[in-house]
C-alpha cells in the first residue's frame, strides 16, 4: 500500500534509524537510503532486529540523482523524511563546499523526485542552527531567523527556503522542517 510506506534518507544515521524504528512500530513500511559515509550497516541491522522486520535498505548517495531516481522507481511510498546531510558544524567551517554540495544538492534531488513522482509529503531534518544567535532563549516558533553562524547552519537555512519555495510552487505537496538541537542517546 503506497500511503503506508515512508522513504527515510539518511536512514542509517542516528536520527534516521530511530525514526525508522518508530515508523515501523506505528505500522508503516520503511525504505532506508543511506550512502554510509557517516554511518554503517549496524544501524540498519539494529532497526531490523528491534522491529523484527526486514526493512528495505538501499546504499545510495542522495546527491546522485540517477541512483536516487532508481529508488523512487523501485519502491512505492507516499512520504519522504530527508535526514541525509553533512552534519558536523566544525567540519563545515573547514570544508564548506562539502556541506554545500551534499546538503543543497541532496535536498534539491529529493524535492525534484518527490514532485516528479507525485509523492505528497516531505519532512526535512533542519537544525536549531538556523536560528543563529536568537534574541531570547529558548527560541520559540515565532522567533525571527538570524544569520547562521556556520556553513552547516547556512545550508540548513537555504534548504528550508528551498522547501518553502517548493511547497508554494507545487500545489498538493505538503511538508515540514523540523528544527532540533543536538540529539543524544
Amino acid at each position: 500500500m503506497r500511503n503506508k510506506n515512508v522513504l527515510v534518507t539518511g536512514g542509517a544515521g542516528f536520527i534516521g534509524s530511530h525514526t525508522a524504528v518508530a515508523l515501523t512500530e506505528a505500522g508503516y513500511g520503511v525504505i532506508l537510503v543511506d550512502d554510509l559515509s557517516n554511518s554503517d550497516m549496524s544501524a540498519v541491522e539494529g532497526v531490523r532486529e528491534i522491529t523484527g522486520h526486514n526493512v528495505a535498505f538501499e546504499q545510495v548517495d542522495c546527491t546522485d540523482r540517477d541512483a536516487l531516481a532508481e529508488v523512487f522507481d523501485k519502491y512505492a511510498f507516499n512520504s519522504v523524511i530527508h535526514f541525509a546531510a553533512s552534519k558536523a558544524v566544525g567540519e563545515s567551517v573547514g570544508k564548506p563546499l562539502l556541506d554545500y554540495r551534499n546538503n543543497l544538492v541532496s535536498v534539491i534531488n529529493v524535492l525534484d523526485l518527490v514532485r516528479e513522482t507525485g509523492v505528497e509529503n516531505i519532512g526535512f531534518s533542519s537544525s536549531a542552527t538556523v536560528d543563529g544567535h536568537p534574541d531570547e532563549l529558548p527560541a520559540g516558533e515565532t522567533a525571527p531567523r538570524k544569520p547562521a553562524t556556520s556553513p552547516y547552519g547556512n545550508t540548513k537555512q537555504i534548504c528550508e527556503d528551498i522547501l518553502s519555495d517548493s511547497l508554494t510552487a507545487y500545489k498538493g505537496l505538503k511538508g515540514i522542517a523540523l528544527r532540533y538541537f543536538n540529539p543524544i542517546g
